[in-house]
């Protein structure tokens, strides 16, 4: 079998990608510091506390479909052409952050674990080369797929405050997936398609762009979006796409981020002393000398 896969351009991905991370040290630029814009100064809470993400997922789709020309058995030649389609998958992290009041370029950092689901359709349509046919002989398949991951995450992130109660979030992190659930199906209709799938681990770096909103003193709500700008492992060539079945597609994670400020521990006040009697000493009215 002799498969030549057509390789999607990421051109468009990038520029927008680039454009992001402008905006993002552009916003730094126009600040001095912008932790304490969006944490309180001073209150009941610290400036450290749980973070809750609850989302979802969609895979995008390649810009272009992907061709390929089969032999099947000896004599059989089919050209192939694949239609990817993205689904939507649950998402939920929990972790915490703490703000970096040192730094003037990242605001405050963040750890979360939780579960995240991946999935997506390949469909393909393979027409039989015979120009002595009057009409062309043509097979439909289908496949799904549907990654469950254990995923581990970590980000930097710098703010830029737009009024009191709303913030521009500019996050760069790493993320760690582990699969332990995924499901591959595939009906070929015994055409010899290729049927890849992704690696059980999967170490990535990612943008994530976010815009907040002061909720209460203690609680701010940030909608986000975050994707892949590079896979580390396994590593393929520089992209940050991932290839499944015949198709890559990109992965987009929309998150509703809730951050939870911790409360400062009651402080009590102490007790007033009595005073002392002139006839006594530190150790009571007899010395034991």
């Amino acid at each position: 079998m002799n498969t030549n896969m057509v390789k999607t351009s990421g051109l468009k991905y990038v520029a927008v990608l680039g454009l992001l991370l402008v905006l993002g040290f552009h916003s730094h630029a126009q600040m001095q510091k912008s932790n304490g814009d969006i944490f309180p100064h001073y209150g009941n809470y610290e400036k450290k506390g749980w973070i809750v993400q609850p989302g979802f997922s969609y895979m995008l789709r390649p810009l272009k479909q992907t061709q390929s020309r089969l032999w099947v058995a000896s004599d059989s030649v089919y050209d192939v052409s694949f239609n990817a389609q993205g689904r939507i998958g649950p998402i939920l992290e929990i972790g915490r952050f703490y703000a970096i009041e040192s730094s003037k370029i990242i605001s405050y950092v963040d750890f979360s674990i939780g579960g995240k689901m991946l999935r997506g359709e390949e469909t393909f349509e393979a027409v039989l080369d015979d120009p002595d046919r009057a009409q062309p002989y043509v097979v439909n398949g289908i496949g799904t797929f549907s990654q469950t991951y254990l995923t581990a995450s970590f980000n930097a992130t710098n703010t830029l405050a737009l009024s009191k109660s709303m913030a521009v979030h500019n996050s760069l992190g790493i993320n760690g997936d582990y699969s332990f659930a995924s499901i591959y199906e595939y009906d070929v209709q015994g055409i010899p398609v290729e049927q890849n799938e992704p690696t059980s681990f999967i170490f990535q770096m990612h943008y994530k762009l976010g815009f907040g909103f002061k909720v209460s003193q203690s609680v701010f709500v940030v909608p986000s979006v975050e994707v892949p700008i590079l896979t580390m492992y396994e590593y393929d060539d520089m992209k940050s796409n991932t290839l499944v079945f015949n198709s890559r597609y990109r992965p987009f994670l929309f998150r509703i981020n809730v951050m939870v400020l911790d409360k400062k521990a009651d402080r009590k006040c102490p007790t007033k002393k009595t005073n002392r009697k002139k006839s006594e000493s530190l150790f009571g009215s007899k010395r034991p000398w």
